[in-house]
């Protein structure tokens, strides 16, 4: 029974994985610091078949994925029901005294992966998006009382982002998370296109890094490394740019 229970999560987490419905990278993160969590559970169990199995699956564990994937970890930070807080969490409970580090290396490599792609458009603040965006006023024409009202709201809204020069992550990370209870069933994918005027660059960042499948690093030779993903990631960008200037 206790060798069910303690391989359950591994069966779980194989079929998420390989599964014909190819998760996206969101779950990435998630996944990997389950089994992470588990194996530290099980190291020193007082069963010794469990407990044995448990040191040589960690073994394993470490040579393969002991860093977890710092550009799939994004997928998880680009999930609007977890952010980096979740992230804050997962590590606090493996180590806490890494967490801190943890995170700040995570934070630095996603905004320079953002900055990257917002040097694609030349934009640096979400401010010359968003003013670009407000609602045109009609010549010689009257909204309702109900529309103006609103229409100087976003107008408000838009300087208060401007004056704070804050990037389009910047605002993302800032706002408050969705609540997984609510939104267990979010779409990420059509959020970030649901998004798309809001967050421009972001947008795109997010939905190229959500498309990486788990399965492409479910296997050793998939990538050797995050630089790999990462240039994988900017050529998809770099081509995205060619056909918007074509169009």
């Amino acid at each position: 029974m206790i060798i069910c229970e303690f391989l359950e999560p591994f069966y779980e987490t194989t079929n998420l994985i390989s599964g014909s419905s190819y998760p996206t990278s969101n779950l990435y993160f998630m996944q990997v610091w389950k089994i992470e969590s588990i194996l530290n559970e099980y190291l020193h169990n007082e069963d010794e078949m469990i407990k044995d199995m448990s040191q040589r699956m960690k073994m394993k564990f470490d040579k393969y994925w002991k860093d977890y994937s710092v550009v799939l970890a994004f997928g998880a930070i680009l999930d609007p029901r977890m952010k980096l807080d979740f992230l804050r969490f997962c590590y606090s409970k493996i180590d806490a005294s890494t967490c801190h580090e943890k995170l700040e290396n995570m934070k630095t490599k996603l905004y320079e992966l953002f900055e990257q792609y917002a040097s694609n458009t030349g934009a640096s603040s979400i401010s010359s998006h968003s003013t670009s965006n407000l609602p045109k006023q009609a010549g010689g024409g009257t909204k309702p009382k109900g529309l103006k009202i609103f229409s100087e709201f976003k107008m408000f809204q838009n300087e208060t982002i401007s004056i704070a020069g804050k990037s389009e992550l910047d605002v993302y990370l800032d706002e408050a998370k969705l609540d997984y209870e609510v939104f267990e069933d979010l779409d990420v994918l059509n959020y970030w296109k649901d998004n798309a005027k809001r967050f421009p660059d972001l947008s795109i960042m997010a939905r190229d890094v959500l498309s990486i499948p788990i399965t492409t690093v479910a296997s050793e030779s998939a990538f050797n490394d995050d630089s790999e993903l990462e240039t994988s990631l900017l050529s998809k960008q770099d081509s995205n740019v060619l056909i918007e200037d074509e169009d």
